[in-house]
């Protein structure tokens, strides 16, 4: 049976129960997929764990959670898994080598928290383990029923419910996570291009390179723009987790053996010895957890930076001239200095708000460079400035001002300086301030460019 068949009745039709399951399934089936896909899996309330004083069990708390089927996990009892359960099965499975380098543990009579002179010692390795819940089902309440003629057994009762239930486990691989719209998660900066055959994650690469060229008074709107084909992208390679050898592929976004959700990561030690099977130095991590939050909150935490987004992003800007942090270069013993604007500037204006300071390496404080004079070549947007004598230190600061009452201005428009490139918005009545720090390179007999 699928989501997408659904019962249609008529009057004095039979229904039998294959009919029933028909019923149930399509509406039960189609939420379990939106939530599957959706929201995908992670926990909602609760699951809290903590180590027991016995140091062995783990006391999972009551909760709520969804598996990567869109099935609702919902622990109404606490849970006390065995940790030392689990390390005699796995100690079973990886016999301890002669070699502690090989088994990633100590050697023996190492461990930390056992005495030194401990009569008998063992072998001691540190192990990573998941705690995880699953679905789980149980059947309840026996009703009479009619029994079949063919049934040899000739039962006259059968369950009427199935009781959902969850198992708290522990594995110990890591159970995989899905992580979908690789293309979207690099534009926002949360994957990485992972190399030369990642053509997504290139793709995304340049789409966020051209959302921050964009004006700032524009960059919303690219920036939205991008996120729309992107995710156009992704959503068409996405699909269904598949294991190998189906021949159609699966509803869910994961196969059911990678559904489990992951309430904790454990790191303890497995000491072992002859007949004994023990744990020590248990850690847990409960980060390791994915948390499904509330529309409503997530609402709430999206307008929290909204006032300073907006403000940012959707002024308009008012084309004030900008500096190219780059272009700055020193020349004639460090007592020259040019720049370039990407817009003409006011000559006047431009040496009543430039200033040049210098810090000391050895306490000083500031020096500040006296300005002997601006010249604009270039159609007024690259400006030299020679200065009375050399920065008196390595550490320069330039400063040129938009703000204030004596700020540098465009005169095409006529408006106040804007700031660096690719900056924030600047008003028509009030600009941004740009400030470069350098160090000098030592002085030589050709002294000249200084980094930036």
């Amino acid at each position: 049976m699928t989501p997408f068949d659904a019962l249609r009745v008529a009057f004095g039709m039979l229904l039998g129960e294959d009919d029933f399951r028909v019923l149930m399934g399509n509406p039960r089936g189609k939420q379990m997929l939106h939530s599957a896909w959706l929201h995908g899996p992670g926990v909602i309330w609760g699951y809290g764990v903590h180590l027991d004083a016995d140091g062995d069990r783990l006391r999972v708390g009551p909760g709520l959670a969804v598996d990567g089927w869109g099935r609702e996990l919902a622990l109404d009892a606490e849970a006390c898994p065995s940790l030392t359960e689990w390390a005699v099965r796995w100690a079973a499975d990886h016999p301890a080598s002669s070699d502690p380098q090989q088994d990633g543990g100590q050697a023996a009579g190492a461990t930390s928290g056992r005495p030194q002179d401990d009569p008998c010692p063992g072998d001691s390795r540190r192990v990573t383990a998941w705690l995880t819940a699953e679905f789980g089902t149980c059947a309840s309440r026996p009703v009479p029923a009619l029994a079949d003629p063919c049934d040899i057994t000739r039962r006259h009762d059968d369950y009427s419910r199935i009781a959902e239930t969850v198992r708290v486990v522990i594995r110990g691989d890591e159970p995989p996570r899905r992580r979908p719209y690789h293309r979207v998660r690099v534009l926002f900066g949360l994957d990485e291009v992972t190399g030369s055959d990642d053509a997504a994650g290139r793709e995304a690469a340049e789409a966020a390179d051209r959302v921050r060229a964009t004006a700032p008074g524009h960059r919303a709107e690219q920036l939205l723009a991008e996120f729309r084909r992107l995710a156009a992208c992704d959503g068409i390679q996405d699909a269904p987790e598949s294991e190998e050898g189906d021949a159609c592929p699966q509803l869910f976004p994961v196969t059911e053996d990678h559904a489990p959700v992951v309430l904790a990561e454990l790191t303890f030690d497995v000491i072992t010895r002859p007949g004994c099977v023990q744990v020590a130095d248990v850690e847990v991590e409960p980060k390791a957890r994915t948390v499904l939050l509330p529309t409503g909150a997530i609402q709430e935490l999206l307008c929290g930076l909204a006032p300073a987004l907006l403000g940012e992003t959707l002024r308009e800007d008012a084309g004030g001239p900008r500096l190219d942090p780059g272009s700055l270069r020193w020349s004639r013993g460090d007592t020259c200095l040019s720049f370039c604007f990407d817009k003409p500037v006011d000559r006047r204006s431009l040496e009543q708000a430039i200033t040049i300071t210098s810090l000391s390496e050895h306490g000083a404080g500031w020096a500040r460079s006296g300005v002997a004079g601006v010249r604009l070549t270039d159609d007024d947007t690259r400006a030299v400035v020679d200065l009375e004598n050399a920065p008196a230190h390595r550490l320069v600061r330039v400063l040129i001002r938009g703000t204030g009452p004596e700020p540098c201005y465009g005169t095409d428009p006529w408006v106040p300086f804007a700031g660096v490139a690719d900056g924030p918005a600047a008003g028509r009545h009030d600009g941004h301030d740009a400030v470069v720090t350098m160090h000098l390179k030592q002085q030589t007999a050709d002294a000249g460019r200084a980094e930036s």
